[in-house]
This record gives structure tokens, C-alpha cells and sequence, in this order.
């Protein structure tokens, strides 16, 4: 689309009206809300959302939390929140504790093909895009005290490099929670490549779960 159309997709935070369309059916009726949002530090999602809630005098029944990540670091927290939901047992204000501590243990990041992307939405320098180009330089970004940081560089072929990439952040490791993983990519493999990446994360860790997510363009 960036290519065909010579210009590259951008983000916006939600709008304060669709946010308060949002919220205002639960709290009417007198239901807590938890939201979570993109890191306060990359989008004003969250000070959307308390706006909105500030708007619809429903402070004390909507509890936004910072998850200080995007994508499905977000989307870990989410669903560990919807099952102590779901079990009944907790407040709102407990599972935003909860979540705030479960928070500091995600461990996000991805492996970028080629930065001429990041070079077009200017988070990077033409220089370096041209350099990690040339050199077939695939840098890992992670996402760490709700920031996105350049980690080690991987060269060569972007699977080889994935499929190291893998072992190095899982092999051997005593402190990952086995019940859930996401592998998220943005449409540039093939199923083929896609399995095998999933076969490599399996034979790492004895996961319950493993879960497909696809990232937008942005």
C-alpha cells in the first residue's frame, strides 16, 4: 500500500466521542469497565479513555490501565484480565493489580525484515536503512518500560535470522510462564514459514498455548 500509493500509513488515538459511545452502554448500567491501553509513552489512548469516563461521571466504574506495550503484549494482559473476570472473584481494582504486576513480566519484541519502513515514518535515519539494507541486518525492536528500543542485530536470510531469533529468547529459559504465547507477524511470510516458526517456539517450551495474530500495517 506505502509503495503503491507513495505515502505510509499513520496511527491516530480513538476519537473521545467513539470512546464515550463505547463505554456509555455498561456504565449505564452501573457495570465496571476495565480498559487497557496502548503505552502512555507511544499514544494517548489511554487519556482518551479517562477523558471519556471523566465525561460520562463514571471515574468509579471504568479502571484504565497503562499496559506500557501495543499488539499482543496488550492482548496477553487482556485475556488474563477477561479470565479473572470471568471467575468472579476479584474487584476491578484487584485484577488492575494483578495486571499491573503481570505487566513488569511481558517480554515483547519483534524482528523487522528491512527498515525502510521505519525509515519513512522517521524512526530511523536513511543511513541506517540503507546500511542494515546492504548488510541484510534484521534488528530485533524491543518493547521495555513502555518504549520501543533496537536490541542485537541478526544478518542474513529474514528466516534463519527468525528461527534464531526464537532460540535465543527461548531456549533454556526457567522463568517463562508456559500457559500462553502469540506469534505475530504482518503478512510477509508464507503459511510454510509460519509453521515452522511455530514448530521452533514448541520445541523450546512445553506452551499450553500458542496463538496467530497478525500486526497492522502501522
Amino acid at each position: 500500500w506505502s509503495d503503491e500509493n507513495k505515502t505510509t500509513p499513520k496511527t491516530s488515538a480513538p476519537s473521545l466521542e467513539d470512546t464515550v459511545q463505547i463505554l456509555e452502554p455498561y456504565v449505564s448500567k452501573g457495570r465496571e469497565v476495565i480498559c487497557f491501553s496502548i503505552s502512555d509513552s507511544m499514544s494517548s489512548s489511554g487519556n482518551v479513555m479517562r477523558i471519556a469516563a471523566a465525561e460520562l461521571e463514571a471515574e468509579d466504574l471504568v479502571t484504565v490501565i497503562n499496559s506500557e506495550n501495543l499488539s499482543t503484549g496488550i492482548g496477553l494482559l487482556v485475556l488474563e484480565a477477561a479470565e479473572l473476570a470471568r471467575e468472579g472473584e476479584l474487584t476491578a481494582q484487584e485484577i488492575q493489580q494483578r495486571m499491573e504486576q503481570r505487566r513488569e513480566k511481558l517480554n515483547v519484541s519483534f524482528l523487522v525484515e528491512q527498515l525502510d519502513y521505519l525509515r519513512k515514518g522517521g524512526r530511523c535515519s536513511s543511513v541506517a536503512a540503507l546500511g542494515a539494507n546492504v548488510l541484510s541486518l534484521r534488528p530485533c525492536i524491543q518493547v521495555k518500560d513502555g518504549r520501543m528500543g533496537v536490541g542485537k542485530k541478526y544478518r542474513g536470510p529474514y528466516l534463519k535470522c527468525l528461527l534464531q531469533y526464537v532460540k535465543e529468547r527461548l531456549e533454556g529459559r526457567d522463568d517463562i510462564d508456559p500457559h500462553r504465547i502469540f506469534i505475530t507477524e504482518s503478512g510477509g511470510l508464507t503459511a510454510e514459514e509460519v509453521a515452522c516458526v511455530e514448530e521452533a517456539v514448541r520445541s523450546y517450551q512445553p506452551f499450553e498455548e500458542v496463538l496467530h495474530t497478525r500486526a497492522g500495517c502501522t
